[in-house]
């Protein structure tokens, strides 16, 4: 694929909707995937295995994708130095990430985490104008930021927004920094290194640590019926399938660019679980909500000219 389409801001907004589209169908799948394994809502450590082996699976699916159809399968095997960075971004992306929130959403309600979500976009927005000189941030960045913010808000209105838990939207909220740093990092290595590579073995080691955590906290994963082994299959390969394609948007285009987009996910996440789950989602909010939330994404995608407006 040529590196010009990959930075076309229409081929980068399909493909970016395409990743938090599948992340949206998370939120039912995850609840349905609970009940199948019967996994409490207040069992960390299961819930830490599930995501684990979701991830560790995702990885492995990465990996079997590159290995069909990248010509240099040599290039996909960690080098000595791609190690540590390799680590370092599966801690952000995957292990602190998850590890955050699965212990902090027990404290909040769903509504609260989707709206807390708008985080890791301020952030990585923020972030990126700090590590890389070519994405500053500007009073239209912010703009945007502001706008999707309050559309995640409009769609969460009246719905338990009161008070503040230290370890339930304080964690929640490390949890979106997490995954902007996680963004920042992506960046930071994916020269001379393929989005395969280091969409595959953050996965691995991100699940292999979450799997780690769970188990030596007493986690179990049984399922009782082959649905949820398919469901965790559908989950896994989800996850693998976007992480690839968002690694490989941040590699090729600003930070800011591509980040803004998560913005989407807590809407497709309320969209899915009206269809999955039964829950009403043509209400005025909702569509008032995808009208600020898009427009936001514009805003900070807007190509303009004066440099002072960057």
């Amino acid at each position: 694929m040529k590196k010009n389409l990959k930075t076309n801001m229409i081929f980068v907004a399909a493909v970016a909707v395409l990743c938090t589209l599948l992340w949206g169908t998370a939120f039912p799948a995850i609840k349905i995937g609970y009940t199948l394994f019967s996994i409490e809502g207040n069992d960390i450590p299961s819930q830490l295995l599930f995501a684990g082996a979701r991830f560790f699976i995702a990885g492995l699916i990465v990996l079997i994708i590159a290995l069909i159809t990248e010509k240099n399968k040599k290039s996909l095997i960690p080098k000595k130095d791609d190690i540590l960075p390799i680590c370092i971004l599966g801690f952000f992306q995957t292990f602190m990430q998850y590890l955050l929130l699965y212990i902090g959403i027990v404290h909040i309600t769903g509504t609260k985490s989707a709206v807390l979500t708008s985080v890791s976009t301020f952030s990585s927005v923020i972030l990126s104008a700090l590590f890389f000189k070519n994405d500053r941030f500007g009073l239209r960045k912010l703009s945007g930021c502001t706008v999707g913010v309050i559309g995640i808000i409009i769609m969460t209105s009246g719905e338990g927004l009161s008070g503040f838990s230290l370890i339930g939207d304080g964690l929640v909220i490390l949890s979106n920094i997490s995954g902007a740093a996680g963004n920042i990092v992506t960046k930071k290595i994916s020269g001379g290194r393929s989005p395969a590579k280091l969409a595959a073995w953050q996965l691995i080691s991100g699940g292999a640590a979450l799997i780690a955590a769970g188990s030596i906290s007493g986690g179990r994963l049984v399922s009782e019926s082959v649905s949820g082994i398919l469901l965790l299959l559908y989950l896994a390969a989800m996850a693998g399938i976007a992480f690839l394609l968002w690694t490989m948007l941040l590699k090729y285009n600003p930070v800011s660019r591509v980040a803004v987009f998560s913005l989407l996910i807590p809407v497709f996440g309320t969209m899915w679980s009206g269809i999955f789950l039964k829950e009403n989602i043509f209400t005025l909010n909702n569509s008032i909500s995808l009208l600020f939330v898009c427009s936001g994404i514009l805003l900070v995608n807007l190509k303009i000219t004066d440099k002072n407006n960057t």
